[in-house]
């Protein structure tokens, strides 16, 4: 079966993700998602949890949705990229698309070309060094190498992880891109229909009308949460994460992203800052993005350690499916298949359910599955919903949900 891949946060669904699922399906007959569960790349919880997220994805046409673990979902570019590749090569993806703003793959390995240069790292690390993060400072010497016109946004600084990872793992997947419509990922901008995701978080929390930038069913889910007072936002989880802080200083420079004597500063700013707002304030600087900072906090939440990163970098531990299509069981039934009978490779565990777990996974692998599964048991502490053993099955418009 010719299967394509997309990565996706759905967070949440909208027109611009129904443009980029309509292109995937040009080239596949089955479109497999690898979506972030109830954690998201921004170092944010999702607007809404990953099962009514996977109801989307399905209900517009995605026939398997994969978790991308929160020790991949919540991390750098790099580590994001590299754990949702290494998922689609798993499950035998041979094409992906992914949005880009210069829609140019040729361009975007240049770029990665352009690291092979002693002079550009070491340019690069000066950049750093004066303060610098390290978006801001790798745009800079991108355009002082390859010129102006190089300057690299947020969906393509993915695309160019995304590339990197399919030659690292040796993935035979090949790349296609699709020009990105409208504003950045972040503007509260439109361009006609279209509106980013953070535009319409923000719409949902000033109580303003989304329905001209999202599908029917996802404009349903997403005020049905609303009226539930279900949507979630990280100033929700601060006393949590301040507690976490406060309690834990001594463990703070374990965590992923926390670099020597940071974890003093994040110490004495939760004990000054009352309010979410002002902690991140107080903590922000050219290095330390909102974004990056936000990232360091949801792993401080979660207790992801450098030493953990460092180990699923090289190892995906498990690939556990959230919902599936009539069409995607048929393609994971034809993916299990292949590779029972490929006796020479080791197959990662691919779970449809919990059950009997501890007999399908090593001590080292169900560590893992247990720090997501922990996760998701935080995301609920304050945004409530009714846990799943198995996935979200559709069959004919309708969804087996339990």
């Amino acid at each position: 079966m010719n299967a394509i891949g997309i990565i996706v946060e759905y967070n949440p669904f909208h027109n611009g993700h129904k443009l980029h699922l309509n292109q995937a399906k040009k080239y596949g007959d089955v479109v497999v998602g690898v979506m972030s569960g109830d954690f998201v790349q921004r170092g944010e919880p999702a607007i809404i949890n990953k099962w009514e997220r996977t109801v989307m994805a399905l209900s517009e046409g995605v026939d398997i949705i994969v978790e991308l673990p929160v020790f991949y979902s919540t991390q750098s570019a790099e580590i994001f990229a590299r754990g949702s590749i290494n998922i689609l090569k798993e499950l035998g993806i041979k094409k992906m698309i992914f949005g880009s703003e210069s829609d140019n793959l040729e361009k975007l390995r240049e770029v990665i070309n352009l690291e092979k240069n002693i002079e550009f790292i070491e340019s690069l690390k000066n950049s750093l060094k004066n303060g610098l993060s390290y978006p801001t400072a790798y745009n800079k010497e991108i355009k002082k190498y390859l010129g102006v016109e190089y300057e690299i946004k947020s969906n393509d600084i993915l695309g160019i992880e995304y590339l990197r990872a399919i030659n690292l793992l040796k993935a035979d997947i090949e790349p296609k891109t699709l020009k990105r419509r409208g504003a950045d990922y972040n503007s509260l901008n439109s361009e006609g229909n279209i509106l980013s995701a953070t535009g319409i978080r923000k719409l949902l929390k000033l109580n303003n009308t989304i329905e001209k930038f999202v599908p029917e069913n996802s404009k349903k889910i997403l005020l049905k949460n609303q009226t539930e007072k279900k949507l979630a936002d990280i100033s929700q989880y601060y006393n949590l994460i301040r507690y976490t802080i406060i309690s834990k200083k001594e463990e703070l420079n374990e965590i992923q992203d926390v670099e020597i004597g940071f974890e003093n500063r994040l110490y004495e700013m939760a004990l000054k800052s009352e309010k979410y707002e002002d902690f991140l304030e107080n903590l922000s600087t050219k290095r330390y993005t909102k974004g990056r900072i936000q990232r360091i906090l949801i792993h401080i939440l979660l207790s992801i350690t450098c030493k953990d990163t460092m180990a699923l970098k090289e190892n995906l531990p498990y690939i556990r499916i959230l919902g599936f299509s009539e069409k995607g069981k048929k393609y994971l039934n034809f993916i299990k298949k292949s590779r029972k009978e490929n006796l020479e490779k080791k197959n990662i565990n691919i779970l449809t359910s919990l059950k009997n777990i501890k007999r399908n996974l090593s001590s080292q692998e169900l560590k893992y599955l247990e720090i997501n599964e922990k996760a998701s048991l935080i995301y609920r502490i304050i945004n409530k919903y009714e846990d799943r053993k198995r996935p979200i099955i559709k069959k004919e418009g309708n969804y087996e949900t339990r």
